[in-house]
């Protein structure tokens, strides 16, 4: 496995990777399938899952799925150049997998950023369109309060220091945009402790952690390989890690989409399955 590029969110060039430790790790989650699923498909997926959910099995899961687009041609280069021109808020990345297929993306969801022993992270979930004008729902808010809850915990109990969270702001994401809390704190350990600590988060895992990667295990039937994975850079004590989304495969006919839904015992599967080929197409809009 090797990254190929990498460019971090609003920084106008990509990083020298020759001057940094770089790094790329496969989710936790593996399935046996590697195909897409219909819109269908997912939704049945989302239905057995809400059932679980009601049974108080868990409070949130996330979901995934494969979509599926002809691959027309386009190389890796075009692609990240397309990503990188769109999505300037976005950690903008490429790197090859272990039997040398490659991997695009534009994610943006950061784990964290350390400068010294100051960290900042995010608390990112909800999905909507850009520009919409109506109110967030109550499906959406919540989702994300799971998400900065879990964090704002995690963080207490490895003994971060000087925990400061922002004011709860919507986050543009090209056509869609979700709910963002800004959070900052500051550690003198070793870094690792704290990705151990925050990942998987709610955002791609679920609540409580355990319980929710079991339902996915469950749920899911294909292999997530990178998809919510980590990727990320070391500089002197400088740091920037974040989570896999938003991300492609160019296998040999297809661009595969990664995508998923925070799945709540209040979810509608028809508007989830909606969600995420809203997100795939975030990114085949930018490159077709």
């Amino acid at each position: 496995m090797s990254i190929i590029r990498l460019r971090l969110p609003q920084e106008n060039i990509e990083k020298n990777l020759d001057a940094a430790r770089s790094f790329v790790l496969k989710s936790d989650f593996r399935g046996e399938m590697n195909r897409d699923s219909s819109d269908l498909e997912y939704a049945e997926s989302v239905d057995q899952g809400v059932e679980l959910l009601k049974q108080n099995q868990a409070k949130k899961i996330v979901l995934s799925r494969i979509i599926s687009f002809p691959h027309k041609g386009l190389t890796a280069d075009s692609i990240f150049t397309a990503l990188n021109d769109k999505f300037p808020s976005a950690a903008v990345f490429a790197f090859t997998d272990e039997h040398e297929v490659t991997w695009l993306g534009a994610s943006p969801e950061l784990l964290f950023r350390k400068r010294g022993e100051v960290y900042q992270t995010i608390s990112l979930a909800g999905t909507r369109k850009t520009g919409s004008e109506e109110a967030w729902g109550e499906k959406e808010i919540e989702e994300q309060s799971f998400v900065t809850d879990f964090i704002q915990r995690e963080l207490e109990n490895l003994g971060a220091e000087k925990i400061v969270l922002g004011d709860v702001k919507s986050r543009s994401a090209g056509s869609v945009e979700h709910l963002c809390t800004e959070i900052q704190f500051e550690y003198s350990g070793d870094w690792k402790n704290v990705m151990k600590a925050l990942h998987p988060t709610p955002a791609v895992c679920g609540l409580p952690r355990v319980e929710a990667m079991r339902l996915i295990q469950q749920l899911e039937k294909h292999d997530r390989e990178y998809y919510t994975g980590l990727i990320g850079m070391e500089r002197g004590s400088s740091v920037d890690v974040f989570v896999i989304l938003r991300c492609m495969k160019l296998s040999t006919n297809t661009i595969d989409v990664f995508v998923g839904a925070g799945i709540t015992d209040s979810s509608i599967p028809e508007l989830e399955a909606r969600e995420t080929r809203w997100k795939a197409e975030s990114l085949t809009s930018v490159i077709f």
